[in-house]
């Protein structure tokens, strides 16, 4: 049974901020322009994203897939929401224990084609692209994993 109950709108709120500023470190550090194009499209995609993710927090794979249909499908942020959308699928799979296991580089060709306006990628052709890249979050070593992931958001690839 899915639950009525919703997130609070402070906490879309805080995510929001959240994704704000995190878009553009990611843009300081890789390049383009800052800010967001659409903030009540982002406060809508940030809203359903949480609802998603709280309805389906037993199946990563669906979510990631979400979050890049929300993210780099609608253009919300100036520039940014292919990275964007990456490193938050990221950041949404750490809290479900999940780690994705594909650069941002190897990833972008596929993103281009969920961005693409007349996309014809759907949702289940996401969860299938996402599904082969996905294993158990390395617990032992957290510190290193975060690093990974600042380093393919700032370089596009491990150093």
């Amino acid at each position: 049974m899915i639950e009525k109950e919703g997130v609070s709108k402070e906490f879309v709120d805080k995510t929001v901020e959240f994704l704000s500023h995190f878009h553009d470190l990611i843009v300081d550090v890789s390049g383009g322009m800052k800010g967001v194009r659409d903030i009540g499209g982002l406060h809508n995609s940030v809203y359903k994203i949480l609802m998603y993710r709280k309805r389906h927090m037993d199946n990563p794979i669906s979510v990631s897939a979400f979050v890049y249909e929300e993210l780099a499908r609608r253009h919300h942020f100036n520039d940014g929401n292919k990275r964007t959308a990456h490193a938050f699928a990221k950041f949404q799979l750490f809290f479900m224990g999940a780690h994705f296991k594909v650069e941002y580089k190897d990833a972008v060709p596929f993103i281009i084609e969920i961005a693409k306006h007349d996309s014809k990628v759907n949702f289940t052709e996401i969860k299938e692209w996402v599904k082969p890249h996905l294993a158990t979050l390395p617990h032992d070593n957290l510190e290193k994993y975060l690093n990974e992931i600042v380093l393919d958001i700032q370089y596009g690839h491990k150093k």
